[in-house]
């Protein structure tokens, strides 16, 4: 009789253990509650485009499901996951999908977790514990004073960044350099739901004291009709001027920057507003540059005034102001408007999924990418290592970028990236890489431990000076990256700041130039033979035009974009080549200059206009080159490859269609769009 209790016993405790492994034991950040499961997979979706972790779950309230959004993040404690919900507030990621209301709650019953596998992190795993060296002095960790959140972060839910405190050391042997074990990152186990109030959901009871409500924690009654969420989508066209502030009267001003990209003037423009400052964005039209998106402050009469105005940005740490004078630029402020008036120009806001033509290493690199809005990229060299080591023909590489590959063993795929505030004139260079084993910095001097959360796990960073340059070096041991960003620019305060900032961003879908170049290539293709080697982005200087002798056609080019993609197809190197100059007027008007000086020529089987996808482009075979090129929206596109390639006309007219370039229904979204 004992026996055959006992094996009862343990039938019900074993059911109740199953019962349980479908509920969550913590607490959660929730972002939204749902009557219908269809609406929270929508906003999960939403979601999954701001690189944020989410899970649905089902709580019951008087025999009525709601299905509550829950960022994925998971508390022991409510007064951790009260303060994580007041740190999220401020995340652009609430601005972009129009999130007002968070709270803290219990999951319940959990019905659908963020399918994140080629995105970003699943929910918990068993624990994965990071290898600590052989045990030496430990430091006690004690947590920095938070940041200030940054003007417009687009962060993933992640651990905040947990400096320890700055323990200076000076140490004599390099190994010294490992003093601090990595700490192991510890994933909580789901356990059986504890004994502790159920917070319900904010529906009215019959009887006030039948559901006793949870302290500090209201949960928004959904409304009778529940509506989707409207993501604020930015403009797809160009708008006019706004009413002058400038006038014949008050001519001077002060110019801060002049931006070739209307987003990027106004995401600097916030930013003054900040500072206390009234900046005004003047859109100016010049034949042979076209557009510029001018930021101004102050409206004056007299120069003297708007030359003290002037000083005051020094002070403000913001360098290369000047004063403007109205009467030197009104025509091309009307130039502008009249552009404007007589045709629409619009522009794209690329792609954010990842094109599959890339491993897997790489697209780990690219979605926890230290990414940082106020700093756009400059360069960036994106590198399949593991295929540039196998073919024949190889695309040249920086001195930089080889240096760096050189210090890693085992190593796989690799970025580096060159990013650059305009408004402050700073700049940080971020190498970031795949490999099986990180070499340690030589470190001569005092450092500091410090970690950072990202979607993937926790890096174990060092941050030190080097001759002058700050460096942050760190590893993430459990997925094999270890990533550098370097710096001369910046405080260690300052650094420290950026730091947190861009951790919290993530990504390099933050850029839409990058949206619009490394995520529009092809996705594989199993018919073709094409295998990606490396991606080179690099804004055009003025050096471009001087070097062609200020050519008609690449005068406009100046501050926008170039992109080139390689390939190995065939036995071939493949190249793609963007201009992208961000509105599709600079990229019709440019290509038109191409088109004319080619129709001067006589036209034959080596030189001869062709159609790709149902737009007009051009084919040449030259003793360099077999290239075909063509102009749609932002773009002009050149696919090249070598004169004697097996690759035919039709080859190369082939992958510009493959390009994903096309799709008139892109995802669009804000990410620069200005607070």
């Amino acid at each position: 009789m004992k026996k055959s209790f006992k094996f009862f016993l343990s039938i019900f405790i074993l059911a109740i253990l199953v019962v349980g492994a479908g509920f969550a034991d913590g607490y959660h950040v929730c972002v939204a509650s749902y009557k219908k499961l269809d609406n929270a997979e929508s906003m999960i979706k939403k979601l999954e485009k701001q690189s944020v972790a989410a899970l649905v779950s089902e709580n019951k309230v008087k025999n009525q499901s709601f299905y509550r959004v829950l960022l994925s993040k998971e508390f022991k404690k409510i007064q951790d996951a009260r303060k994580y919900r007041d740190e999220v507030k401020n995340y652009s990621f609430a601005k972009e999908l129009g999130l007002k209301d968070f709270w803290v709650c219990e999951s319940e019953k959990i019905v659908l977790r963020n399918q994140l596998v080629k995105i970003t992190t699943d929910l918990p795993q068993p624990a994965k514990v990071a290898p600590a060296p052989a045990p030496k002095k430990v430091v006690e960790e004690k947590l920095v004073p938070k940041a200030k959140p940054a003007p417009v972060p687009v962060p993933v839910p992640v651990p905040l960044p947990i400096p320890q405190e700055p323990e200076v050391k000076t140490i004599a042997p390099v190994e010294d350099a490992k003093s601090v074990a990595p700490l192991p990152i510890i994933v909580p186990i789901p356990q059986p739901e504890p004994e502790l109030p159920v917070e319900e959901e904010p529906e009215t009871p019959e009887d006030p004291e039948e559901i006793p409500e949870p302290e500090d924690v209201i949960e928004p009654e959904a409304p009778a009709e529940e509506l989707p969420v409207i993501v604020v989508e930015e403009p797809k066209t160009l708008g006019a001027n706004e009413k002058a502030v400038l006038s014949e009267k008050n001519p001077y001003s002060v110019i801060v920057r002049s931006y070739k990209y209307e987003q990027f003037a106004e995401n600097d423009s916030a930013r003054l507003k900040e500072l206390g400052f009234e900046p005004y964005i003047l859109k100016t039209f010049d034949d042979k540059e076209f557009f510029a998106f001018n930021i101004h402050v102050g409206a004056f009469a007299s120069l003297d005034e708007a030359e003290e105005l002037n000083s005051q940005f020094a002070d403000a740490g913001i360098p290369d102001t000047m004063v403007s004078d109205y009467n030197e630029i009104k025509e091309n402020l009307q130039k502008y408007d009249d552009v404007i008036l007589q045709e629409s120009v619009s522009f794209d806001n690329g792609q954010y999924e990842i094109p599959t033509c890339v491993p897997e290493s790489i697209a780990k690199l690219v979605k926890q990418f230290p990414a940082n809005k106020d700093f756009p990229i400059q360069e960036i060299t994106i590198i399949d290592y593991d295929n540039y080591l196998a073919v024949r023909d190889k695309p040249n590489l920086s001195s930089e970028l080889r240096a760096y590959l050189e210090e890693e063993e085992g190593l796989h795929s690799a970025l580096l990236a060159k990013c650059r505030d305009e408004l402050y004139r700073k700049e940080v260079s971020v190498f970031f890489a795949n490999a099986d084993q990180h070499k340690e910095d030589d470190i001569l001097g005092e450092f500091e431990n410090m970690q950072f959360g990202a979607t993937d796990g926790v890096f174990d960073c060092v941050l030190y000076e080097n001759d002058g340059e700050l460096v942050l070096s760190g590893t993430n041991i459990s997925e094999k990256m270890c990533v550098k960003i370097k710096t001369r620019d910046f405080s260690k305060e300052e650094f420290i700041n950026l730091l947190i900032d861009s951790f919290n961003d993530g990504s390099l879908s933050l850029y839409p130039q990058m949206r619009r170049t490394f995520y529009v290539l092809p996705d594989k293709n199993p018919d073709d033979e094409r295998e990606f080697i490396i991606f080179n982005f690099k804004k055009v200087g003025e050096e471009y035009a001087s070097d062609r002798n200020y050519a008609e056609w690449a005068v406009p080019i100046v501050g926008h974009s170039l992109a080139k993609s390689y390939f190995y197809d065939s036995n071939s190197l493949l190249c793609i080549g963007f201009y992208d100059l961000d509105y599709d007027f600079n990229a019709k008007n440019v290509h038109a200059h191409f088109t004319e000086a080619k129709n001067t020529t006589e036209i034959t089987e080596t030189n001869k206009p062709v159609s790709v996808n149902g737009i007009e482009g051009w084919y040449l075979l030259n003793p360099k080159q077999k290239e075909v090129s063509f102009s749609t929206k932002s773009y002009v596109i050149a696919i090249d490859t070598e004169p004697t390639s097996v690759l035919s006309k039709d080859d190369l007219i082939k992958v510009g269609t493959d390009l994903k370039i096309w799709d008139s229904g892109s995802d669009a979204g804000a990410d620069f769009d200005a607070k």
